[in-house]
Parts: structure tokens; C-alpha cells; sequence
């Protein structure tokens, strides 16, 4: 059922590309919200605190995810999946917004650039110099893609609809409740736990997507100081996919999209290695 349910959502996720106007989490925000606003203290401003203001979430899902799996030959477990991995994805199209950096990155209107540029960068001024910015993008677009669609699509081969909605909801705190103290960081260990293992997942479909041997020297680059919390896998990805592109300073003088576009080809050609593995993984199994 995981291996159906992958291939179908993608195939929705692509098709229907407008399925991130209703990836809207106001709802989940205001439910943690409201728990924090009835339970305080140090306790629950630690990670011990946020584990227990998400439990409820978690289990209803995982009680759905248990329940509706032998119902009616499986068919409502099956919808569940796949409404569940879809909605976990994102929020916003990766592609799409490449797409639309691309095509307006030569234009003339510096707030139509800004504001292609912002969807890539989570909101944040791109470099004016087109040098910086190409590189910045390119680093963007290797970035995005481990939240977006492969943290998601590991924690949901792992444990199904629960993994999604585990990676979705830290994912969520994370960039829409930004604060400081200590619920702040206990927020940030949660969700770099989560991104831990994708990212190097991700990394290494990089290398095994591109030029291999650039790809292990940016990763022994990121290394040289251990990468630390989301940044830190993030410094991962981008230096590993620079790499596998095998893109050097001289590639990005240009400041076009060239390099960004070559990104997401690279994004490509590592998801097609991971549901190879998948279906690969599949077929043993049932062969076993």
C-alpha cells in the first residue's frame, strides 16, 4: 500500500498542481496554541512539554491510520494514505516555484524578481548581486527539496501517514512559530531529528545522481565543523548537490537560471532513485 500510495500522490502532487492552496496548518497552529495557553511552565515549554501538546495529533493518526487499513478490502486505508502524504508535502510546489523564479529572473521588475526569489527562500531578500543570488537560489532549490518532498516521503515509507504528519508538524512549528527561549529550541531539536536522516539520505542520492567524486568532496566540506540542526543538514545538502552538479564559482558569473534549473534536474533524477529503491525494496518482499 506505501509503495501505491507514494507513486499516486507524487503523480497528484504533479498533476494538480494547485493542491497547495489547501495545504493551510492555521488550524494545527491554533490547537497548539490553545494547549499552551492552558498548560505552562518549564515543562512544557521543553521538548518533553511539545511531545505531549503533539500526542494527541500523532495518535488520532495513528489510530486512523491502524483502523482503516483492513476496512472494506483496505480501499478507505488506501484514500487516507494518499490524502495524507499529499497534504504533507509542500506546502508549496517545489517545482512550480523554480518554474516561475526562472522565467521571471531576467525580468526588469525587481519586486516580480523579489517576490519569485522569496518563495524559494522562505520570505528572505535575495542577494542584489546576480552572482550571489544565482548561487543563493541554486542552494535554495537543493535545500527546499528535503523538506518539501523527501523528509516526508522517507518518515512515510517508514511509518506511514504518521511519519508524514510527525515530519509535517515540526516542520510547521519550526518556520511559522519561530521564538526564542526554550520551547524555541526544543522546537528546533525536535525537527532537526526528523531531517537528520533524510537529509543525508538526500545527499547521498545527490552524489549517486551526479558527478560522484565533487559530490563526496562537498560533503567532506560540510563536515569539517559538524553540521549542527537544520542548518547544518541544510549546509549538507547544498554543498553535496553543488557538488554532484559539478558546478564551480565560474558557473554562476553569469547570474542566470541556468545553474537553479540544473538543481532541479538533479532533484529529479534522485527522487526517480529513490522510488526505484523503493519498488526494489517492494519486490523483495514480496518476494520473500
Amino acid at each position: 500500500m506505501t509503495l501505491i500510495s507514494v507513486l499516486l500522490g507524487i503523480a497528484a502532487d504533479r498533476l494538480l498542481t494547485h493542491l497547495h492552496e489547501y495545504r493551510q496548518y492555521h488550524h494545527f497552529l491554533q490547537y497548539v496554541d490553545w494547549m499552551r495557553a492552558r498548560f505552562s511552565g518549564a515543562f512544557w515549554d521543553g521538548i518533553g512539554g511539545l511531545l505531549l501538546i503533539l500526542l494527541p495529533l500523532w495518535l488520532g493518526v495513528g489510530l486512523l491510520q491502524v483502523w482503516l487499513s483492513d476496512l472494506l478490502l483496505g480501499l478507505p486505508g488506501l484514500l487516507f494514505y494518499v490524502v495524507t502524504f499529499v497534504y504533507c508535502l509542500g506546502p508549496r510546489d517545489l517545482a512550480v516555484d523554480v518554474d516561475t523564479y526562472c522565467e521571471v529572473s531576467d525580468s526588469s521588475d525587481a519586486a516580480l524578481r523579489r517576490r519569485a526569489a522569496g518563495r524559494l527562500l522562505r520570505g528572505d531578500e535575495p542577494p542584489s548581486d546576480r552572482t550571489e543570488c544565482a548561487r543563493r537560489m541554486t542552494g535554495a532549490v537543493l535545500a527546499e527539496a528535503v523538506d518539501r518532498l523527501f523528509a516526508v516521503l522517507l518518515w512515510f515509507v517508514l511509518l506511514g501517514p504518521l511519519g508524514a504528519v510527525l515530519v509535517r508538524s515540526a516542520a510547521v512549528l519550526y518556520y511559522q512559530r519561530q521564538e526564542q527561549g526554550v520551547f524555541g529550541d526544543s522546537i528546533a531539536w525536535l525537527y532537526a531529528v526528523l531531517l537528520w536522516l533524510p537529509a543525508r539520505l538526500l545527499a547521498l542520492g545527490f552524489a549517486l545522481s551526479g558527478h560522484f567524486d565533487s559530490a563526496l568532496e562537498g560533503w567532506r566540506q560540510a563536515h569539517q565543523n559538524p553540521p549542527e540542526g537544520a542548518e547544518g543538514s541544510a549546509r549538507v545538502l547544498v554543498l553535496t548537490g553543488i557538488g554532484a552538479l559539478g558546478l564551480n564559482d565560474t558557473d554562476f558569473d553569469a547570474g542566470d537560471s541556468a545553474p537553479v534549473r540544473a538543481a532541479m534536474r538533479l532533484v529529479w533524477r534522485t527522487l526517480t532513485v529513490w522510488l526505484v529503491v523503493l519498488s526494489l525494496l517492494v519486490l523483495a518482499g514480496w518476494a520473500g
